[in-house]
């Protein structure tokens, strides 16, 4: 009897089925696989616990910077109200003393007849009230009362001062 032949393949065992070479691969990433399936697990975990923890907090922070931000322009806000109000509270108080100054030189002209004039002096908050003086002095007694030849704050009034003098006036604050 003719029997056809028969491939052997190195390593197998005709008495054991033998695995072809796919599957023996199949079994071995398997075995790769449940190995690292076991610690897939808990890595996974922690990268997805990272990945949401990161995003979380990144949220946060976002939120916080846009809480500070918008507290700052409310502040600024508020700054800015306060100092218009200052500004206007400000403007009516002059606009009041201006109107005080007003009715002092009207009562000061009733009074007298020599009244010339009136300023009202924002800075030191007074009221000047100009008159003609009836003796006036010489050019040279003006210039020994007020010298005009004074440095700083004050040499701007003696200079002023001086030239009313000079004019035959002076003023009286109020």
């Amino acid at each position: 009897e003719y029997q056809p032949f028969k491939l052997r393949v190195l390593g197998s065992n005709p008495r054991r089925p033998t695995k072809s070479l796919a599957s023996r691969a199949l079994t071995h990433l398997d075995i790769t696989f449940m190995t690292l399936g076991k610690s897939f697990l808990p890595i996974a975990i922690v990268l997805a616990s990272l990945i949401i923890g990161g995003s979380f907090y990144a949220i946060q922070i976002n939120k916080q910077q846009s809480i500070e931000r918008q507290q700052q322009l409310d502040l600024q806000e508020k700054h800015r109200a306060e100092e218009a109000k200052s500004e206007q509270d400000n403007k009516e108080f002059v606009a009041q003393r201006k109107s005080d100054c007003l009715d002092i030189y009207k009562t000061e002209s009733d009074k007298w007849n020599n009244v010339r004039g009136w300023r009202y002096d924002e800075e030191g908050d007074k009221c000047m009230i100009r008159y003609k003086d009836d003796k006036p002095k010489s050019d040279t007694q003006c210039d020994e009362n007020y010298p005009t030849n004074i440095n700083g704050s004050f040499g701007l009034t003696i200079l002023m001062r001086n030239s009313l003098c000079k004019e035959g006036e002076f003023e009286n604050s109020f």
